[in-house]
Protein backbone atom coordinates (compact mmCIF):
# COMPACT_ATOMS: atom_id res chain seq x y z
CA UNK A 1 0.00 0.00 0.00
CA UNK A 2 2.62 2.47 1.03
CA UNK A 3 4.49 1.53 -2.70
CA UNK A 4 1.31 2.40 -4.35
CA UNK A 5 0.73 5.62 -2.64
CA UNK A 6 4.60 6.33 -2.54
CA UNK A 7 3.99 5.91 -6.66
CA UNK A 8 1.16 8.05 -6.87
CA UNK A 9 2.81 10.76 -5.54
CA UNK A 10 5.87 10.44 -7.34
CA UNK A 11 3.63 10.47 -10.47
CA UNK A 12 1.87 13.68 -9.16
CA UNK A 13 4.72 15.82 -8.51
CA UNK A 14 6.46 14.20 -11.94
CA UNK A 15 3.23 16.01 -13.67
CA UNK A 16 3.77 19.32 -11.36
CA UNK A 17 7.39 19.53 -12.81
CA UNK A 18 6.43 19.05 -16.21
CA UNK A 19 3.51 21.63 -16.10
CA UNK A 20 6.19 24.45 -15.73
CA UNK A 21 9.64 22.62 -17.66
CA UNK A 22 7.26 20.69 -20.30
CA UNK A 23 4.38 21.84 -20.79
CA UNK A 24 3.54 19.93 -24.41
CA UNK A 25 4.05 16.73 -21.87
CA UNK A 26 1.43 17.98 -19.71
CA UNK A 27 -0.95 19.51 -22.14
CA UNK A 28 -0.89 15.50 -23.62
CA UNK A 29 -1.64 13.96 -20.19
CA UNK A 30 -4.34 16.68 -19.69
CA UNK A 31 -5.83 15.60 -22.79
CA UNK A 32 -5.59 12.15 -22.37
CA UNK A 33 -7.25 12.17 -18.82
CA UNK A 34 -10.16 14.56 -20.66
CA UNK A 35 -9.10 17.67 -18.85
CA UNK A 36 -7.13 19.80 -21.43
CA UNK A 37 -7.52 23.40 -19.63
CA UNK A 38 -5.77 21.73 -16.64
CA UNK A 39 -2.19 22.71 -16.94
CA UNK A 40 -3.17 25.98 -18.68
CA UNK A 41 -5.11 26.68 -15.31
CA UNK A 42 -2.30 25.85 -13.31
CA UNK A 43 0.42 27.54 -15.34
CA UNK A 44 -2.24 30.90 -15.14
CA UNK A 45 -2.57 30.25 -11.13
CA UNK A 46 1.34 30.16 -10.99
CA UNK A 47 2.19 33.39 -13.13
CA UNK A 48 -0.97 35.41 -10.78
CA UNK A 49 0.73 34.29 -7.85
CA UNK A 50 3.98 35.35 -9.28
CA UNK A 51 2.71 38.82 -10.22
CA UNK A 52 1.09 39.29 -7.09
CA UNK A 53 4.11 38.13 -5.03
CA UNK A 54 6.87 39.86 -6.96
CA UNK A 55 5.00 43.15 -7.65
CA UNK A 56 6.00 44.47 -4.09
CA UNK A 57 6.66 48.35 -3.95
CA UNK A 58 10.36 49.19 -3.06
CA UNK A 59 10.52 51.48 -0.19
CA UNK A 60 11.20 54.99 -2.45
CA UNK A 61 8.47 53.86 -5.01
CA UNK A 62 6.55 53.53 -1.80
CA UNK A 63 7.44 57.19 -0.62
CA UNK A 64 6.64 58.13 -4.51
CA UNK A 65 3.36 57.28 -3.81
CA UNK A 66 2.78 58.81 -0.22
CA UNK A 67 4.13 62.13 -1.67
CA UNK A 68 1.86 62.08 -4.66
CA UNK A 69 -1.05 61.43 -2.10
CA UNK A 70 0.08 63.94 0.22
CA UNK A 71 0.18 66.87 -2.37
CA UNK A 72 -3.06 65.87 -4.01
CA UNK A 73 -4.72 65.83 -0.38
CA UNK A 74 -2.86 69.15 0.09
CA UNK A 75 -4.01 70.29 -3.40
CA UNK A 76 -7.49 69.45 -2.56
CA UNK A 77 -7.58 71.12 0.54
CA UNK A 78 -5.93 74.00 -0.56
CA UNK A 79 -8.92 73.71 -3.62
CA UNK A 80 -11.66 73.13 -0.55
CA UNK A 81 -10.51 76.44 1.30
CA UNK A 82 -10.47 78.49 -2.10
CA UNK A 83 -14.03 77.49 -2.48
CA UNK A 84 -15.22 78.37 1.02
CA UNK A 85 -13.08 81.45 0.74
CA UNK A 86 -15.53 82.18 -2.85
CA UNK A 87 -18.97 81.05 -1.00
CA UNK A 88 -17.78 83.42 1.94
CA UNK A 89 -17.01 86.37 -0.42
CA UNK A 90 -20.50 85.58 -1.96
CA UNK A 91 -22.36 85.16 1.09
CA UNK A 92 -20.94 88.54 2.36
CA UNK A 93 -22.23 90.28 -0.79
CA UNK A 94 -25.35 88.68 -0.63
CA UNK A 95 -26.22 89.77 3.44
CA UNK A 96 -24.65 93.64 2.25
CA UNK A 97 -27.00 93.48 -0.39
CA UNK A 98 -29.79 92.28 2.11
CA UNK A 99 -28.67 94.94 4.63
CA UNK A 100 -29.02 97.64 2.36
CA UNK A 101 -32.29 96.22 0.63
CA UNK A 102 -33.81 96.42 4.21
CA UNK A 103 -32.29 99.99 4.93
CA UNK A 104 -33.79 100.69 1.24
CA UNK A 105 -37.62 99.48 2.58
CA UNK A 106 -37.07 101.01 6.00
CA UNK A 107 -36.68 104.36 4.42
CA UNK A 108 -39.08 103.90 1.88
CA UNK A 109 -41.93 102.74 4.61
CA UNK A 110 -40.22 106.18 6.79
CA UNK A 111 -40.86 108.25 3.68
CA UNK A 112 -44.81 106.69 3.09
CA UNK A 113 -45.44 106.70 6.64
CA UNK A 114 -44.40 111.10 6.68
CA UNK A 115 -46.55 111.19 3.24
CA UNK A 116 -49.13 109.51 4.98
CA UNK A 117 -49.40 111.73 8.11
CA UNK A 118 -48.66 114.73 5.91
CA UNK A 119 -51.78 113.86 3.90
CA UNK A 120 -54.00 113.40 7.36
CA UNK A 121 -52.77 116.53 8.68
CA UNK A 122 -53.63 118.16 5.17
CA UNK A 123 -57.04 116.74 5.40
CA UNK A 124 -57.45 117.85 8.76
CA UNK A 125 -56.68 121.30 7.67
CA UNK A 126 -59.17 121.20 4.50
CA UNK A 127 -61.93 119.93 7.29
CA UNK A 128 -60.83 122.99 9.19
CA UNK A 129 -61.06 125.40 5.93
CA UNK A 130 -64.41 123.41 4.71
CA UNK A 131 -66.48 124.04 8.58
CA UNK A 132 -64.94 127.69 8.70
CA UNK A 133 -66.39 128.57 4.86
CA UNK A 134 -69.72 126.60 6.38
CA UNK A 135 -69.88 128.83 9.34
CA UNK A 136 -69.56 131.88 7.24
CA UNK A 137 -72.02 130.96 4.95
CA UNK A 138 -74.26 130.38 7.97
CA UNK A 139 -73.43 133.45 9.32
CA UNK A 140 -73.95 135.57 5.91
CA UNK A 141 -77.28 134.53 4.89
CA UNK A 142 -76.53 130.88 3.20
CA UNK A 143 -75.41 130.00 0.07
CA UNK A 144 -75.91 132.01 -3.37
Amino acid sequence: MKKILLLILILIVLYGLSVFAMPQVSSTIDNAVGMPWFSEKLRWGKDTFDNTVTDIPSLNEFKSWALDAQKKFLDGVDSTKDTIDTVRGWAQKVEDTYNWAKETYDQAKNTLDEAKQTFEDLSGKVQEVQGVVESVQELTGGSE
